[in-house]
């Protein structure tokens, strides 16, 4: 297929899998005894980030079990020549099952697609908007038909980490670089993306996105020789580096899309407050915003499948709808993008 300038990416379908364990805030409070070791009530992380529970996977599961009923229910909910036109498998979780192969290699044959391309991004909890861009890009260009963006997420591999130090006991500001930690729920996602040739038709008409790597150590997960999890998650900082640059970014996002305001707005989710001060965002309604952080936590790539198809299935956003997203990961990056629905 030949590039056409006209051209745009659209979103054709979307997939969510969450799993069914729920833990609420509360009871991980409890269980490393907040109130006596860290001088927090029970209640904190509920009532200051507003993060009542989150989903959890067992313990055995992989990012690919998350990630390939949340494609199944995408590729269903297309048509059968969607389907055989894949030629894009794009992971983008921020583990994946294996360093090698690819786990995009091992959804695409579970599916049974026969994609020309199939490989892993990661970039944090951005990762989700990059593969869309690189998706958008691929189509676009006429390099494939079809993309299948997919994601499977299990933080709470770093959450249970977390509570083992809190639950030995550690000093305060140990406690504060790691209780962010606790945020983090689990989930799938995926989108199929594909072209739409109408100029004034339905598809992404922008991403604007800049990184900040001098910020790079604020939000760090890694592994020891050992093996165990290791990190902090400078929440304050990374927080107020995360809204100050999409409140600068802003200006620039709205006037090369040529809008004035969102009639729905998308972004990470990290807690209350960081949801309420994105609220401000010029252009921005606080009532047009979607929210899962209270019953899912922080639930890092898959934020944006799991809000996007919460919006597609309330019935209330329709054709013709501006939809603007402010998303960040570690690193620290930092993008918006315009869609329109």
């Amino acid at each position: 297929m030949g590039q056409d300038v006209n051209l745009k990416s659209k979103i054709y379908s979307s997939g969510v899998f969450l799993p069914n364990q729920v833990v609420d805030s509360e009871s991980l409070f409890e269980e490393i005894k907040s109130e006596v070791q860290y001088n927090l009530p029970v209640n904190w992380m509920s009532v200051k980030m507003g993060i009542e529970e989150r989903r959890v996977a067992p313990q055995s599961f992989l990012p690919s079990d998350l990630a390939i009923p949340a494609a199944i229910q995408a590729i269903d909910d297309c048509d059968e020549k969607v389907r055989q036109d894949i030629d894009l498998v794009l992971f983008c979780g921020i583990e994946r099952d294996q360093p090698e192969p690819a786990t995009a290699h091992v959804i695409q044959h579970a599916l049974g697609l026969r994609a020309r391309y199939a490989f892993d991004i990661s970039n944090a909890c951005y990762g989700f908007i990059d593969g869309m861009q690189i998706a958008d890009t691929y189509v676009r260009t006429g390099l494939v038909r079809y993309a299948l963006v997919i994601t499977g997420e299990i933080p709470s591999r770093v959450l249970r980490a977390a509570v083992d130090v809190l639950k030995r006991g550690v000093d305060i500001k140990t406690a504060r670089a790691i209780i962010g930690a606790l945020s983090v729920g689990d989930a799938g996602g995926a989108v199929i993306i594909g072209p739409n040739s109408n100029e004034r038709a339905s598809g992404f008409e922008l991403f604007n996105v800049n990184s900040f790597s001098e910020l790079a150590n604020k939000c760090r997960y890694t592994k020891s020789k050992t093996g165990q999890i290791e990190g902090h998650m400078h929440m304050p900082q990374i927080t107020r580096a995360f809204i100050n640059k999409q409140h600068e970014l802003i200006d620039d996002t709205l006037l090369k899309l040529g809008w004035s305001e969102f009639d729905w707005m998308l972004t990470h989710q990290i807690g209350k407050k960081p949801f309420e001060r994105l609220s401000r965002l010029k252009g921005v309604r606080p009532s047009k915003m979607v929210k899962t952080l209270d019953k899912l936590g922080n639930i890092t790539t898959a934020t944006f499948p799991v809000n996007f198809n919460k919006l597609k299935e309330s019935g209330q956003v329709k054709s013709g709808d501006r939809i603007g997203g402010c998303f960040a990961g570690s690193g620290l990056v930092v993008g918006q993008f315009g869609y329109t629905f």
